[in-house]
C-alpha cells in the first residue's frame, strides 16, 4: 500500500486562488478526455526534473501511456515510480492595453501518482487500446502485431482542478 499523498509531496498544500479551483472529480474527468497529450513530470537519481509531453488515454483514474523499450522516461520510471502530470484544455490568451491585465482563460488538471510498469501482453493490449479511444483510433492486437513496446500505467493517487473559463 502507498504512503498517504501528503508524505510524499507538496499536493496536500491549499490552492492559494480558491476562485479558480475545482473539485469536481466528473469536470477533472472531462477535462482528462478531451486533452490531446499530457505533460509528464518525473524526478531522476541525478535530481534533476524531467518533464516530457506524451499521449496517453485515461479511464477509472487511472492514465496509461507507452514509449520505447529504452529511453529516459522508461529509465526514471524504473528508479523512481512516482510522477506527476497536467494537462491544459480551451487556453486562449486575454489581451489588454496593460501588462497587468493580460490572463488566460483555461481548464486544468494536475495530479500525482505512482507508475506501473505492464508486462503481460493482454494487459499491454487494453492499455494500448484505452490509449487509441482517447483519439478515437482503431484498435491494436499486440499478439498479432509482435510489436516490441513499453507500456505503463498511472494510478492518480490525487488530482485537483483549476480553470478560468468566459462568462
Amino acid at each position: 500500500m502507498h504512503q498517504p499523498m501528503h508524505q510524499l509531496m507538496h499536493q496536500a498544500r491549499e490552492m492559494r486562488r480558491k476562485d479558480k479551483e475545482v473539485t469536481d472529480v466528473k469536470w477533472m474527468e472531462d477535462v482528462l478526455r478531451q486533452a490531446n497529450f499530457l505533460h509528464l513530470g518525473l524526478s531522476g537519481d541525478d535530481g534533476w526534473p524531467y518533464v516530457v509531453p506524451v499521449c496517453y488515454g485515461y479511464k477509472d483514474m487511472t492514465l496509461y501511456f507507452h514509449g520505447a523499450l529504452e529511453g529516459m522516461k522508461r529509465d526514471i520510471l524504473l528508479a523512481n515510480q512516482r510522477a506527476c502530470f497536467q494537462v491544459t484544455v480551451d487556453a486562449e490568451v486575454i489581451r489588454s492595453d496593460t501588462a497587468q491585465s493580460f490572463s488566460m482563460y483555461f481548464k486544468s488538471v494536475t495530479g500525482f501518482g505512482f507508475v506501473k510498469t505492464l508486462e503481460d501482453i493482454d494487459e499491454k493490449t487494453d492499455a494500448l487500446n484505452i490509449l487509441m479511444d482517447q483519439y478515437s483510433g482503431p484498435h491494436v492486437n499486440l499478439r498479432e502485431l509482435k510489436m516490441p513496446v513499453w507500456v505503463a500505467r498511472l494510478d492518480i493517487e490525487s488530482m485537483t482542478g483549476k480553470a478560468k473559463v468566459k462568462k
